[in-house]
């Protein structure tokens, strides 16, 4: 790496806010947009279209909500507005499941309809063509409003709720809450929470699971209002504890709907259960997790001789069996029975069960179906279970269900000496690799010299700070021959980090580059912040110039933005200045070597 730095002449820095209210028309590119906002407790961050700064309620903080492109890893993005201190900032977006590209633009057509388009590909709009849209406009709570001339509401998020709703809105017919359960090995898995004309149905597929909670009354309904102290009003179908600040609820991975209420500065605060009124412990479906077994609230598993807990601390996280199978060895498959074993709902077993078995062809069936793992029988009925789809259980004590696992059959003697040579063989591999492992290790923590003792050095980061503090890398400022310079924030204060590629120098030699450029402080030359030198990473951090590079402006293309030769003549003057500083003034003279203007 050779030693470099940032000369440049500095204008006064130029803060944007981003606008509660737009009009159309009016665009949005991913890749052009560059202020990004960390949403605190999550690891995730918003590119701002919209912010609404906030109001107080009674005594409590500001809270405020923005709506823009959210993302992870700074390369897939859903559109939504989130919410600063949630533990999960989104509530609500327009995309949760086809997320899109840093390439994907928000715009307003000409005929007033807001459009999500990644390329060729159309992903979500408003549907508000032709409706006079004359401008769009983000409230406290969250809500996204597309109004008219009139100022009348002509399309708003919290009609199409996606896991969140807030206090004054309703859950409609043909609308519904969604969540997906944290488990990414059932991806076809949701909860439900819908309007119906008798009531609110809470369900969970693909395991045909459901409850209806009926409204008081007989006539039918269309919406149901999250009031201030009831869900479902008029008809109050659950009763809530009175807000004292903004309130919403949310149905959530493990299936249970949440009441929180805002506290001081968006912490939230989990007031009620919300369900807990009509649903028992093991009502919920994912109570005990996959294999799990749930009895008067106490998870188990179904046999300790063939399956254990997937954490010990935690009951409720599931069971996993102690034997894999294999489809390769179909042959050698075979089928124990679970002792007081039943599917985990009644209703769910009716409706998911294939009739006219007797239980010796329902064995079959799953010996015969390398996918099925589990088999429940009940007076003629049959139901295959695979690791596709939850495998839940519940205490019968009947014993008019049979529930038989599938395991792998004991290898054939001559396999079991194969199997044991392989082990032995393996094993003494895996002990050598370690113990190699082990000795490199030692000698790289005695090669690597202690950062932080270096008398004169900048403060030191860890690679994890800085990924947070760019947003992964996210808003590039430029690129140049030894790598690429990225903006971040610690703290309030914003910086440029530079991520050196592709440049061989050892870490002793970094460190004293870096303990030479910290000793220095001159008006001309940019301010080394800090560094990163750990491992392979080795990232210089410098002190954020806003203006840009000094190229920008001296080749700028508008004769408006053309610099004065006084001007002109500082910004050498500042330069020669640096230089001098560097090749005459300095305790350790340096030769820059990469002055190119």
């Amino acid at each position: 790496m050779s030693l470099a730095f940032l000369l440049g002449f500095c204008f006064p820095r130029i803060v944007i806010a981003q606008p509660s209210t737009v009009a159309p028309p009016k665009s949005w590119v991913i890749a052009k947009m560059h202020s990004n906002i960390s949403m605190g407790t999550s690891n995730g961050c918003i590119l701002p279209v919209l912010y609404n700064s906030g109001t107080q309620y009674g005594s409590m903080e500001k809270y405020g909500a923005y709506f823009g492109f959210y993302t992870m890893d700074g390369d897939s993005f859903i559109l939504a507005v989130a919410l600063p201190g949630l533990q999960d900032p989104v509530v609500w977006s327009a995309n949760p499941d086809n997320l899109v590209s840093q390439v994907a633009v928000l715009g307003f057509t000409s005929e007033g309809e807001l459009i999500l388009q990644d390329g060729v590909t159309s992903i979500w709009s408003t549907g508000t063509k032709n409706n006079s849209v004359a401008g769009m406009v983000l409230d406290v709570s969250g809500n996204l409003v597309l109004f008219d001339q009139n100022n009348s509401t002509v399309w708003q998020s919290f009609d199409h709720p996606t896991d969140t709703l807030f206090m004054r809105y309703s859950l409609c017919r043909g609308n519904k809450l969604i969540a997906k359960p944290s488990n990414t090995k059932w991806s076809s898995s949701w909860f439900y929470l819908s309007a119906e004309w008798n009531g609110l149905q809470y369900s969970f597929s693909p395991a045909a699971y459901t409850q209806l909670f009926q409204t008081t009354t007989s006539s039918p309904s269309i919406c149901y209002t999250f009031a201030n102290g009831s869900l479902g009003f008029p008809d109050k179908i659950f009763s809530l504890p009175l807000a004292g600040s903004l309130q919403f609820m949310r149905l959530e991975t493990d299936g249970h709907l949440r009441l929180y209420e805002m506290q001081d500065r968006n912490s939230p605060r989990m007031m009620f259960d919300v369900l807990s009124t009509v649903m028992a412990f093991c009502d919920y479906p994912l109570a005990c997790g996959d294999y799990g077994v749930c009895n008067n609230g106490q998870c188990s598993c179904p046999s300790l001789s063939s399956f254990r807990f997937q954490n010990e601390r935690l009951p409720g996280a599931g069971c996993a069996p102690l034997s894999s199978i294999s489809c390769k060895h179909a042959h050698d498959h075979k089928l124990i029975p679970l002792n007081n074993i039943s599917y985990f709902s009644s209703s769910s077993f009716s409706k998911l069960a294939v009739s006219g078995y007797s239980e010796n062809d329902c064995k079959k069936s799953c010996l015969t179906n390398c996918s099925c793992k589990v088999v429940i029988f009940y007076s003629g009925s049959c139901l295959l279970l695979s690791e596709q789809m939850p495998i839940l259980f519940a205490d019968d004590s009947s014993n008019l269900f049979s529930a038989f696992l599938k395991i792998q059959d004991t290898l054939p003697e001559k396999r079991k000496v194969i199997f044991i040579v392989c082990s032995t063989v393996s094993g003494f591999c895996l002990l050598s690799i370690l113990v190699c492992s082990a000795i490199w290790k030692k000698c790289q923590k005695v090669k690597e010299p202690l950062l932080d003792g270096i008398p004169g050095t900048p403060k030191r980061f860890s690679f994890d700070e800085l990924k947070v503090a760019t947003c992964n890398f996210t808003i590039k400022l430029g690129h140049g021959g030894f790598g690429s310079v990225f903006k971040g924030m610690i703290g309030k204060e914003i910086i440029a980090v530079k991520r050196l590629e592709g440049v061989e120098k050892g870490t002793e030699e970094f460190l004293a580059e870096v303990k030479t450029i910290g000793r220095m402080h001159h008006w001309n030359l940019v301010r080394l912040v800090g560094f990163c030198a750990e491992k392979s990473h080795k990232l210089p951090v410098y002190e954020y110039l806003s203006n840009g590079s000094l190229d920008r402006w001296i080749f700028h293309t508008s004769p408006v933005f053309s610099l004065s030769w006084k001007t002109r003549r500082s910004i050498i003057i500042a330069i020669a200045r640096g230089l001098s500083y560097l090749h005459e003034e300095c305790m350790e003279k340096i030769a820059h070597l990469d002055i190119h203007y």
